[in-house]
Order: C-alpha cells, then structure tokens, then sequence
C-alpha cells in the first residue's frame, strides 16, 4: 500500500509584539484555506514520537464535501493526539464542525494503519474550480477560463502552507491525493488540456515538496456494479476461483459477490496492471506486415502519438506512424498503423495469433485496451 498525506500549505506568519500582522492575517484566510480553517480544533503540538506523515488533498466540491458535521459520531467528533490538519496558519486538531470531505475518514484510516505515526492533513479545495486554479504557473486570465481568476493562486497557498509546516514541524510528505475535473468539462479546449496541466500539477508538487517519487491518489467514485465490473476485469480465473472457495457462504447476489471479493482482495491483494505508457515505452509484437508511415503533417490538428521503427526479420525497412486526426468538424480519426490492432484487445476461442516477417504477435494486452476505452471516450466527448 502506498503511504498518503494529506498537506495543506500556508504563509508563514509574521508578528509584531506576538500578533499576527493583517497582512499574513489576509493570507491564512485565503479562499483555498476557507473550509480548512473551519475544521481546526485548536492549536496543538506534534508529537515527538514516530513519524509525522503529511498528506496534501487538492480539488473542487467532491473534495470539499458537503456531509454536515452534526451527524458525525465519536472518535470523528474527538480530538485525536495523532491527527492533525493545517488550520489558521498552523497545525490543529483535526475536528469539524461545519461541513466535511473525505479527509476525515482517511485522516482517521491512516491513524489506524501507522499507530505509531502521527498524520497531517493539508487541505486546499473550493468547489467548482477548474484546474488552472491550482497550477504553479498561475495567472487571472488562465483561472478565469473557468471563472475562478478571483480566488486567487491556490497552489501558491499550497507552498505558503508547506514552507511554514516545514519551520514548525517535520513533516514528510507521503501521498498528493486529488479529487476534481467536473469544472473543466463544460468546454472542449479544457478537456483536452486537462491531462497536460495535471501531469505538470504533480511534477511540479513533487519538485517542490521534495518528494520526487510522492505517490498520487484520484480517488473515483463507482456504484456497487461498476466496482463490481472493474475487479472482475482485472481479476483472472484462477483469482476469481479462489475468491469463492474462500467464501464461507456461496453469495445470492452481486452486493454478497463483490462484498466476496473484496473480502478476499484484502488477504490476498490482486497485482496492480499498469496501463499507462510513457515514451519510450513499447508493445511487443503489435506491429503487422501492413503498417503506416508518413502521416500528412500539413494537415491541422494532425498528431503523431506513437512511432518507430518497422523491421522485417530485424532489418529496418521504414518508419511506422500511428497518428490521431482532430478534424475541422470535430471529427476525430485514429489511425494505429498496424492492422493487428485487433489482435491487442481479445483473442476469440480457436484464434491463432499472427506471425509474419519473423515478428510474432502477443495476444491481448491490457495497455492496448486502455488505449481503445480511452479512444473510444474522446469519441464520445468529441
């Protein structure tokens, strides 16, 4: 499991004859901070003893929350000596008392995990803001493209609060957990942006946090069905059999069947399939004996998303280009380059995979169905 710290960052704050000036006042009371400082529960210590875990939370309304404090029990409603949440200007007790997020309950998750450790929460989230409300580069014009240039630079709130953590306290920072988006779909130009700015988001976090490898967590929210859908698809048989052998009482229905595996997840933990690809990154065998090259780069909105080498029996004999088109009435066409793309999402009973040109294809491929459900979505959204 990978370790999370919720961080929210502030100014320093500086005093005259013991009392904060108005102008370091202004800027603990910053809209990012507004919800932060209402869950404050007093100025506390951080104990000495065992690590002091920090985790940074960022995002709009989902991330924000809205639950009501009123109708939260013991121990949410306590002040608990190994929590703590970045309010006012400096460390607090971490105990709402207006509206929550999702903070609370992983604040309190994390205590139970490292009972040793005390866990920091740093939290910076206004709802309904889009993402270029939280990037380092900030400017009123960018954050105004989701009308949120009046709220000011949220990540610059972000390092305040990181810096004077970082005076006070030693704190490390575990996990950069963000929950938003919806803002940045109402138009098509910021959808497509989006990845782009997020990936500069982290970059930039873990340079300036001094967390190169900081782990990010996008929490997403599934009904009991789609989580059902999603274990099972990256479950194997083997897995799945196993989860039943090990129910004590055969389910009757999909609630008991996922409460099943998620049971047996638990104990025996599914290995994580990376769908993700970077560059330089390669599939084995996707390329076939009719392959695409020289994409019209003269054409606007023409990409190149994939390219190398094609080979026959390990001589190059050209280049290949896989392309994505953005067409002038937003159409999109995708081109793969290879005609054994096919071949990457299902292998039907009797199939017998392709070989040609001393290049053998591979089967199905959990990258090349990502890359297919994401195609498939742009297609949609377009």
């Amino acid at each position: 499991m990978k370790t999370c710290f919720i961080a929210l960052i502030g100014l320093s704050v500086a005093t005259v004859d013991g009392a904060a000036t108005p102008e370091t006042k202004s800027k603990w009371n910053s809209p990012g901070f507004k919800q932060a400082n209402s869950m404050g529960g007093g100025e506390t210590p951080i104990p000495k003893s065992g690590k002091f875990r920090v985790l940074v939370l960022m995002g709009q309304s989902n991330m924000t929350g809205s639950a009501r404090a009123k109708n939260l029990k013991p121990p949410y409603t306590e002040r608990h000596d190994r929590i703590r949440i970045w309010a006012n200007g400096r460390w607090e007790y971490f105990v709402p008392t207006n509206r929550f997020g999702p903070g609370v309950s992983l604040a309190h998750q994390l205590a139970d995990f490292w009972p040793e450790d005390t866990t920091g929460i740093i939290k910076i989230s206004i709802g309904g803001t889009g993402i270029r409300a939280f990037e380092k580069d900030w400017s009123f014009e960018r954050a105004d493209r989701t009308f949120d240039g009046k709220k000011g630079p949220l990540y610059q709130d972000l390092m305040n609060a990181a810096a004077e953590a970082m005076k006070i306290s030693d704190p490390e920072f575990n996990a950069f957990v963000w929950k938003q988006g919806g803002a940045d779909g109402t138009k098509k130009d910021l959808a497509h942006e989006y990845f782009d700015t997020f990936t500069q988001l982290v970059t930039d976090l873990r340079t300036d946090l001094g967390a190169p490898d900081l782990p990010v967590i996008v929490p997403v929210n599934m009904n009991e069905e789609e989580l059902l859908e999603t274990i099972m698809a990256g479950a194997s048989d083997q897995q799945l059999a196993e989860a039943k052998k090990s129910a004590e009482v055969e389910p009757q229905n999909k609630s008991e069947f996922l409460g099943m595996l998620v049971a047996h997840m638990e104990n025996n933990p599914y290995p994580e399939i990376d769908k993700r690809m970077k560059k330089g990154d390669s599939i084995k065998g996707l390329l076939g004996w009719e392959w695409h090259g020289a994409p019209a780069m003269d054409l606007p909105g023409m990409n190149i998303v994939a390219e190398g080498d094609a080979t026959i029996n390990g001589r190059t004999v050209g280049q290949y280009s896989a392309t994505l088109y953005d067409g002038p009435k937003d159409n999109v066409v995708f081109n793969a380059a290879t005609i054994w793309w096919a071949n990457g999402l299902s292998s039907p009973p009797g199939h017998v995979n392709p070989s040609r040109h001393g290049v053998q294809q591979q089967g199905p491929d959990e990258r090349v169905k990502q890359i297919t459900h994401n195609l498939f979505q742009r297609f949609i959204n377009s």
